[in-house]
């Protein structure tokens, strides 16, 4: 009898052809049961007697049989596979976000297709057209820069999710980290010290996540009274060298006590810079950055972003929208905003200022 009726009659069949690919008839006919029950095996394992179901996946395994996923996709309107475009996978925050995405994407039945941008906006539009084209089921994508119109065209059709970054002009839930108020209370801190002069270095001012930390950082000097002093700004970069030099001039110059940094890249240039001054962290100069960096002396003070979160609800806002849009629901179409909370991680970067005879 078939997996539909119970226990399945343990029949042999033939062998696979000789080469090739094994095919859905090759397993049913070496397990006994029908295509439809091999099928069920594979995608509703919970309909199937166990001891059927256990049996066909031995076969499945046997015989090496992989499903057509082109052939299931003409079928359901579905591959289960989704793409993600991220900014730089060797930066520690991307490479978090990406693993909690894909743990997620594999928990609900997705495959995924990873691609790296590196800040480019041209190739984060050839990999957007790319997975696009290779029939994705949606999008996860940190934008690059603040307009894309790959990215606005391609979701039109296919469900997106901006994750780190805001992107006008998109639909699709966006997923970001409460930048302006880890910076507003990062801020906050150094003034909490007694720090008034302090500096703000910054990656490129052109994408989200930057302007709502530096707003944070604006606003809590207006809220101490404190003027914004434009010669204590620098942005635009996210090399570390070029951040080492910059800051190097910025505290030869200008000398604040405090430094506020946007990134980790940021945060690792202006301790280069820091020491190559013979500047004492944090006795003359006290260090505060957004994201975790290994291996430092002191150990950083920091605004620390919920990694795992800000991926994992990247994925289930994507796969609600794949779903809604299936269902010809508003709800794959629609434009949401998730703003996940940062924690101040206060250690031994930051101290009161020097006297001032010390500057």
């Amino acid at each position: 009898m078939d997996a539909a009726d119970g226990v399945p009659v343990r029949r042999r069949g033939p062998a696979r052809r000789s080469g090739g690919r094994a095919t859905i008839a090759d397993v049913a006919r070496r397990a006994g049961v029908s295509k439809a029950t091999v099928s069920r095996s594979l995608n509703a394992p919970d309909s199937v007697h166990p001891e059927t179901r256990d049996h066909v996946l031995a076969v499945v395994d046997e015989l090496g049989f992989a499903p057509n996923l082109n052939a299931r996709s003409l079928t359901t309107g579905r591959t289960l596979v989704v793409g993600v475009v991220l900014s730089d996978i060797q930066v520690p925050f991307f490479t978090s976000v990406g693993r909690a995405i894909q743990n997620v994407a594999h928990e609900g039945g997705y495959l995924t297709l990873l691609g790296n941008s590196d800040e480019r906006p041209e190739v984060e539009d050839e990999l957007v057209r790319a997975f696009a084209a290779r029939m994705v089921d949606g999008l996860i994508v940190t934008p690059a820069a603040g307009d894309n119109a790959a990215l606005r065209q391609v979701a039109r059709s296919v469900p997106v999710v901006t994750l780190d970054r805001i992107v006008q002009g998109v639909p699709g839930a966006r997923i970001v980290s409460d930048n302006h108020a880890g910076a507003l209370n990062a801020s906050r801190h150094l003034l909490g010290l007694g720090h008034r002069k302090i500096a703000y270095l910054s990656s490129p001012l052109n994408k989200s996540s930057a302007v709502e930390r530096y707003r944070g950082y604006r606003d809590a000097l207006e809220e101490a009274g404190i003027a914004f002093d434009p010669r204590l700004l620098r942005a635009g970069t996210y090399d570390v060298d070029t951040v080492a030099r910059e800051t190097t001039a910025l505290l030869t110059e200008h000398r604040p006590t405090a430094v506020l940094t946007s990134e980790a890249s940021v945060t690792m240039g202006a301790l280069r810079a820091a020491q190559a001054l013979g500047l004492r962290v944090p006795e003359d100069l006290s260090v505060l950055g957004f994201d975790a960096l290994e291996l430092t002396t002191p150990e950083l003070t920091v605004v620390l972003q919920d990694t795992e979160r800000l991926g994992a609800e990247a994925m289930r806002r994507l796969m609600r929208r794949i779903d809604a849009r299936a269902g010809g629901l508003d709800g794959g179409d629609g434009v949401d905003v998730v703003r996940v909370p940062t924690r101040l991680i206060v250690r031994d970067s930051c101290a009161p200022p020097p006297p001032v005879a010390a500057l």
